[in-house]
């Protein structure tokens, strides 16, 4: 008996040990809160992903408007001139390799094309380098045109390159070979430096928007909204609309500040973490929607509501009322139970797509079989000519049909259904399935490229990249303290800031709002004598105010570089602009051409808006003269 008794003795001993083990060290227990309450989830970065690629590749078309005329030697700024007089040393882009429209079309492609990798997450660690290397190139090919929006995108796709932006819903993911165990033992909270590099950024935004924000319009008067929204040349319809409230404009004027003060607090406070960050993400998209209604200020509010997406916290998405009306914020692991779909073994194209299906349809249960397991399936396939797709009643579906069936198993697109089976749909998307099917050893190998690889269980980022994250921290705090206070200096110099460009200052409408505003008649003459209306001629020279100053400009880009040029600072661009405007209306002309323009001068009709006296008239200032043939 007593030998008996020692293994209980000892037994026992075995089952206090855990209860030892589980008293908590509280220090661990302050660090693991700390971790939880600064993470990201990896839901909230596919959607960051996304919506990153998206803008770049609507800032890229917006861009592609004006190709000719802010990124070639024959538009306003000439590669020539932009080393000359106005770029930095520490600057790169490879778009000064040439001056030439069909190069330039070359480099918009390549960037579009990186972008669209990026969209869908292929390769996207790469895509991510390359869309941010782009990004900046095609900036720094042109400065003047540049706003608050471009800063904060250049500096949003710069952190990006460090955080696992394809670890879900991506093609990276959908061809994931880490074993099935593995993945299904993976956290949707990330923590990481780089990711808490993000959050920082976003605060550090708002907190020195607020401490620039030192003028007696925003501290005293109240008066800033009146006059943001007194700039004719930027303010909407809405905007027009407000200016009848006074009132209402100090108002708002306090929330905009109370809401940049609580943003960078709410984003980094640890203390109820979920809940803040959710107030956090709700209050930017509330300040930008509302300022981008009553403002035009082009692609920031895009950007800055793209910025709030990654914050979306782990706490949100584990709501239930969240996963019921967002069903695919679950992951369920048993959507597309029962669906079995036999594919080419043999075909790598063929893999690789049901992979890709499976992951964007969000199915992960359904089964990828290869047919080859099966001889009689194998001759079905061959005969078929197709991929088939079993339902679990055993009822199969080939070509068209069975991705139409697929579609139908998704928590997201499966309202498609009904519409992919209109038979008007399905034939045409049938006759392009055969011409797949007849091309799938090309298809193989262009997409060879694109390869599965394995990926580490918990996605953490190597010591390096943890290390530099931390230091970009430090960095861009010192950075941005330099906007505030007077130091000498910066780590590293700022030529590390400058060739990363991730330099910046929030100084959006600050320290006060602009109250310079007005509108230009670019008034010419030509070879006969007659007087034109340069900037549009099709409209009389006229110096009356137009219905909205605010049209007249065609688009964002042309809206900052015009606004730029009205300010002394920037006087040594108007040669380039006037040199710009005689090669446009002479090409094709003689010298002697009655129609040929000779010269013209750059008005500006302007003047200083003010509360006390909002009917102050314009006056006319002539910016520039400029003769087209000396």
């Amino acid at each position: 008996m007593t030998v008996v008794d020692r293994p209980e003795l000892g037994a026992a001993s075995a089952a206090m040990a855990p209860a030892k083990a589980r008293r908590t060290n509280p220090f661990l227990s302050f660090v693991r809160y700390l971790r939880a309450a600064y993470s990201l989830d990896l839901r909230s970065l596919a959607l960051f992903r996304i919506a990153l690629a998206s803008v770049i590749l609507g800032d890229l078309i917006s861009r592609a408007q004006d190709l000719t005329a802010f990124y070639t030697d024959w538009g306003v700024l000439p590669r020539a001139a932009l080393l000359d007089k106005f770029s930095v040393a520490q600057r790169f882009s490879i778009h000064l390799i040439s001056g030439g429209a069909t190069f330039q079309m070359i480099l918009f492609l390549v960037a579009g094309i990186f972008a669209l990798m990026l969209l869908f997450g292929v390769r996207t660690r790469l895509a991510a380098v390359a869309s941010w290397f782009m990004l900046v190139s095609v900036q720094f090919r042109n400065p003047a045109i540049l706003q608050g929006g471009d800063v904060y995108l250049r500096v949003l796709a710069f952190i990006a390159i460090f955080l696992p932006l394809g670890a879900r819903c991506s093609v990276d993911a959908a061809l994931d070979s880490t074993p099935q165990e593995e993945r299904s033992a993976r956290r949707f909270e990330y923590f990481s430096t780089p990711g808490l590099a993000l959050m920082t950024q976003i605060a550090f935004v708002y907190a020195f928007a607020v401490l620039l924000k030192t003028s007696r319009e925003w501290r005293i008067d109240h008066s800033a909204v009146f006059y943001a929204l007194s700039i004719q040349q930027m303010s909407t319809p809405v905007g027009h609309y407000l200016l009848q409230f006074p009132g209402v404009l100090r108002w708002l004027t306090r929330m905009t500040v109370w809401q940049e003060s609580s943003i960078p607090l709410l984003v980094l406070t640890p203390i109820f973490a979920g809940p803040a960050r959710c107030l956090a993400v709700l209050l930017i998209f509330a300040l930008h929607i509302g300022i981008g209604l009553s403002i035009r200020l082009g692609h920031f509010p895009y950007v800055a509501c793209m910025a709030a997406l990654p914050l979306v916290p782990t706490w949100f998405w584990n709501r239930q009322w969240v996963q019921r009306w967002v069903p695919w914020s679950a992951m369920h692991s048993n959507r597309g139970s029962g669906l079995r779909i036999y594919y080419d073994s043999n075909c790598a194209f063929c893999s690789k797509m049901v992979r890709i299906l499976r992951g964007f349809l969000l199915i992960p249960s359904a089964e990828l079989i290869p047919a080859q397991e099966f001889p009689v399936t194998e001759l079905e396939m061959r005969q078929q000519r197709s991929w088939i797709v079993v339902e679990p009643d055993g009822q199969r579906w080939y070509k068209w049909q069975a991705l139409v069936r697929t579609v139908c198993y998704s928590p997201v697109f499966s309202a498609l259904g009904p519409l992919m089976s209109q038979r008007f749909v399905a034939a045409a998307a049938t006759r392009f399935y055969d011409r797949i099917e007849k091309n799938r050893d090309w298809l193989s190998r262009s997409t060879d490229w694109i390869k599965p690889a394995p990926r580490r269980k918990n996605l953490k980022p190597s010591r390096p990249i943890t290390l530099f994250a931390l230091l970009f921290i430090v960095y861009i705090s010192f950075w941005n303290l330099k906007s505030i206070l007077r130091l000498r200096g910066q780590p590293f110099g700022d030529a590390v800031g400058l060739t990363l460009a991730v330099d910046q200052r929030w100084d959006m409408f600050a320290p006060n709002p602009l109250t310079y505003d007005g509108w230009y008649v670019i008034e010419g003459q030509l070879r006969d004598g007659r007087k034109v209306n340069v900037l549009h001629p099709d409209q009389p020279v006229s110096y009356a105010q137009p219905a909205s100053i605010a049209a007249q400009y065609k688009d964002e880009r042309w809206r900052k570089y015009l606004m730029n040029l009205s300010l002394p600072e920037n006087s040594e661009y108007r040669l380039y602009y006037g040199r710009s405007f005689c090669r446009s209306w002479n090409t094709g002309r003689w010298p002697h051409d009655p129609g040929a323009l000779i010269s013209f001068d750059i008005n500006f009709m302007g003047r200083q808006n003010s509360v006390s006296d909002p009917n102050r008239p314009y006056t006319k200032d002539l910016l520039w003269h400029h003769e087209c043939f000396k």
